[in-house]
């Protein structure tokens, strides 16, 4: 029942050979559709490409290879290879084996494509997937794999990947997908507990286990769209700069709010209100919310109160009725544009952020006011 006869790492390259003949519908930077292949190439390109260099640099690339041409399809990607990702399921007579890289710097949004780290690299980065199944498929078969995989990944992704301002992401905007099978009779996936079921649990198996291991900054960037640790602490002492600790450093006190942040921001109940409030900012920005318009959410419209309710209740879990103070200065300072930075943020996430750096701070004033 093997899929993959083996898999190994060459430079910058994972090499994949499969265990036999397979079918294939990807769109891959090599791409094959409906061909037969017996390698998968993962290659972590160290220039930039033009897209009209892609095909050639994919076949110099196969050929230095000491690969079939005809029967090699291939991954292009900024990502580090080395930290691929692969997982097998087996059930019943079934397996299923899935190899991913991951890179996102680039994101693809409903309305725009924008650089996560606010930079204007122009890395390929991918998330790049292949899922090899021992189930033969026919070619209707293989593409309502390439259905599932393709659902599966954009639903993930929206779930639990990197967020644009106002709405989730779907991906970067030079993802590959690739499916393979052997060629067979089958026809559509059996999602109650056949293949479909398999290939959906190897697929979210790899997917969450390799964002799990994001660290703290990637987490809190890819959540709150963008504004990482340092711009947090940025406004936080924006903020602080309204009210001085006397006779203390700045530097000193920065450090010790910057830490403050970050052990604040380690509380899982955080990570999780965080995640799930910004889903609170896409459904108002889409207009989901009965009762509700856009152009009411747009212009943050006093009917508007959950915004307020998600602050009040991060400001007291941080630090109890000093944090839901602290909170309220510092919504003072927003509405009065003292504080330009939060007078960017979408509705929802500005009292997000307002009710964290408010109840930081307060957390940092609490240690002199007692000393």
């Amino acid at each position: 029942m093997f899929v993959v006869l083996k898999h190994y790492l060459s430079d910058n390259n994972l090499i994949i050979e499969l265990g036999g003949d397979y079918q294939v519908l990807s769109t891959a930077a090599y791409p094959k559709t409906y061909d037969v292949i017996r390698y998968v190439v993962f290659n972590k390109v160290t220039k930039y490409l033009r897209l009209d260099e892609v095909k050639s640099y994919c076949t110099d690339l196969i050929r230095s290879l000491g690969l079939d041409l005809s029967r090699t399809s291939v991954f292009l990607t900024a990502a580090e290879v080395s930290r691929y990702t692969h997982t097998v399921k087996d059930v019943d007579s079934v397996r299923v084996e899935v190899f991913m890289t991951l890179g996102i710097d680039w994101i693809s949004c409903l309305d725009s494509v924008v650089n996560i780290y606010n930079v204007e690299d122009l890395k390929l980065s991918t998330i790049n997937v292949a899922v090899f199944v021992s189930k033969p498929l026919d070619n209707v078969g293989l593409l309502d794999l390439f259905r599932l995989v393709s659902e599966v990944k954009g639903s993930l992704m929206t779930l639990l990947g990197p967020t644009c301002t106002t709405t989730p992401s779907i991906g970067t905007p030079s993802d590959a997908t690739l499916v393979a099978s052997p060629l067979g009779s089958e026809r559509y996936l059996d999602m109650s507990s056949g293949l479909g079921r398999v290939v959906t649990s190897a697929l979210t198996e790899a997917i969450v286990g390799r964002l799990r291991e994001l660290p703290l900054d990637d987490y809190v960037r890819y959540v709150l769209g963008g504004i990482s640790i340092e711009e947090l602490h940025k406004i936080s002492m924006e903020v602080y700069s309204r009210c001085r600790i006397p006779n203390k450093e700045d530097s000193k006190v920065g450090s010790e709010i910057l830490n403050e942040l970050l052990n604040t921001l380690k509380d899982p109940n955080i990570l999780a209100l965080l995640r799930g409030t910004r889903f609170i900012e896409f459904i108002l920005a889409l207009g989901m919310v009965s009762g509700l318009s856009i152009n009411e959410y747009l212009n943050d419209s006093p009917g508007i109160i959950v915004d307020e309710l998600i602050g009040k209740a991060l400001a007291e879990y941080v630090n109890g009725f000093k944090g839901l103070l602290s909170y309220y200065w510092v919504e003072r300072l927003k509405k009065s544009g003292e504080v330009k930075e939060l007078l960017r943020l979408p509705p929802i996430t500005d009292d997000l952020v307002t009710a964290l750096v408010g109840a930081v701070l307060s957390r940092v004033y609490d240690r002199y006011s007692r000393v």
